[in-house]
């Protein structure tokens, strides 16, 4: 069976049957479908019961409007991804403020054409995809490991949005700033695209006021490379020129710049685009900040901070596979808190979870720097070592032996010891199941010749210490 890739859903909202055709006509079949209702009443049960990817909607119409549907939805956690496209007969600064206020995602005039109408479609399309696809990842990665109740995210919600104007001329760069000042941001300026590109790199920025007619780098070219940057991706984007064709406008969608005013720019609405661009890009760092902390959350062991067992696993089947292609040396390091249960039950758990915690920032410090330690289980911990052979494993383990028996722990007078068993691929394993078999065979060799002491697995036969390597 061929599997379809569904098209894109596309409500068309208005009360006047003719405008629904005429936009309607306006969107290729063979690209999108499209869904009709003719009150803002019907289109919230649509919505409700199948939810479109995008919503065309009217503002004057009888019973629930535009404007309080709009807010409706984007009240809605479910469906404030949704964008809306406010579509009306209606010009003035006015309505489109009202229209922001309220959520839309856009503004446009029904008299717009259609190559622009379906520009603004596909790059609000994007955006929602962009949107999907972080929360998804999110998901599927918190169903490995979930973050724990309650936890805040990364980003500190309390720093003033940042807002960088790109204007060589001072003039019109300090009308903007001047009216934005009373506005709850920090305001910062550059006079050139180099300026703006490097400042959007090191620097925490929000919105981008962008000139396109620039100097040397114009503004189209700024836009491109701060889009198409994985760093600067994020960073909400308004032209402004004084260019007022339309291939201009086009141009300024394609690169995935999110807005455009032409000069001389309504200071009002200037301020509303602001303003709404600066929840946009609070509500995408939160998704991102959202998948970064599960991404965290899915690799790190919250208690040691080292990495998890999972990803462990992850890492070791790709070392393996590399070393087999760059035929080198792969160690195993599997390392065991001796009597780590009467520690436990003499001292309580809650001194346990200390000592492991502390395990786990001494290990970190006494491997080497190319080396991954992860926590295997319990007070078992493994330690992956690339292009490395038996001869400097063992030297390694032994030397972190040590470390960790002269090494003080809080809360215990007594000295903590580790058992270690090394094994090597492809000298001792050819396989990653094999090699963590062969590393634990000799872990356990260790324990029952009397433990705190390093074993080396080999084929051809095992070697001891007793307290240093034979």
């Amino acid at each position: 069976m061929v599997n379809v890739t569904a098209k894109p859903k596309i409500l068309i909202v208005d009360d006047e049957p003719i405008n629904v055709k005429l936009l309607a006509a306006m969107i290729p079949p063979h690209e999108y479908e499209t869904v009709r209702a003719y009150s803002g009443e019907e289109a919230l049960k649509i919505v409700t019961d199948r939810p479109p990817d995008l919503i065309l909607l009217d503002i004057m119409m009888p019973g629930l409007n535009g404007y309080e549907l709009t807010r409706m939805l984007k009240s809605d956690p479910e469906r404030r991804d949704i964008p809306i496209v406010l579509v009306t007969a209606f010009s003035g600064t006015e309505n489109e403020i009202k229209g922001l206020e309220a959520g839309a995602d856009e503004f446009l005039n029904k008299s717009v054409k259609s190559t622009e109408l379906l520009a603004r479609v596909k790059s609000l399309l994007r955006l929602k995809q962009y949107k999907e696809q972080i929360t998804t990842r999110s998901w599927s990665i918190n169903s490995f490991t979930a973050p724990e109740k309650g936890e805040q995210l990364a980003r500190d919600e309390a720093h003033l949005p940042s807002i960088l104007i790109v204007e060589d001329n001072k003039l019109d760069a300090k009308i903007i700033q001047k009216f934005l000042e009373d506005e709850p941001y920090q305001i910062k300026l550059a006079k050139n695209g180099e300026e703006a590109i490097s400042r959007a790199q090191h620097e925490r920025v929000d919105v981008i006021l962008l000139d396109l007619l620039l100097p040397l780098k114009n503004g189209f070219e700024v836009g491109k490379a701060l889009k198409e940057m994985e760093s600067t991706q994020n960073i909400q984007i308004v032209a402004t020129s004084g260019l007022t064709d339309l291939d201009s406008k086009l141009k300024v969608i394609e690169l995935g710049i999110d807005d455009y005013l032409v000069k001389p720019v309504n200071m009002h609405l200037l301020k509303s685009r602001v303003n709404s661009l600066v929840k946009k890009k609070v509500y995408l760092d939160k998704l991102c900040d959202r998948y970064e902390m599960a991404v965290n959350s899915a690799i790190t062991d919250r208690l040691t901070g080292l990495y998890s067992r999972g990803y462990f696993d992850h890492f070791l089947d790709l070392e393996i596979k590399r070393s087999l292609r760059q035929k080198t040396s792969l160690a195993l390091l599997m390392v065991d808190i001796d009597d780590f249960k009467q520690i436990n039950d003499t001292h309580g758990h809650l001194t346990g979870d200390r000592i492991l915690r502390q395990f786990g920032e001494l290990l970190k410090i006494k491997i080497r720097e190319i080396d991954m330690a992860a926590r295997y289980g319990g007070e078992e911990f493994a330690v992956v070592m690339s292009n490395t052979d038996l001869s400097e494993a063992a030297q390694v383990a032994e030397r972190l032996r040590v470390s960790i028996q002269a090494h003080s722990f809080d809360s215990i007078t007594s000295s903590v010891t580790v058992s270690i068993g090394v094994a090597l691929h492809p000298l001792d394993a050819n396989s990653l199941d094999e090699l963590i078999s062969n590393s634990d065979r000799s872990l356990y060799k260790a324990k029952r010749d009397g433990k705190n002491r390093v074993c080396l697995y080999s084929k051809l036969r095992e070697f001891q210490t007793d307290n240093k390597i034979l």
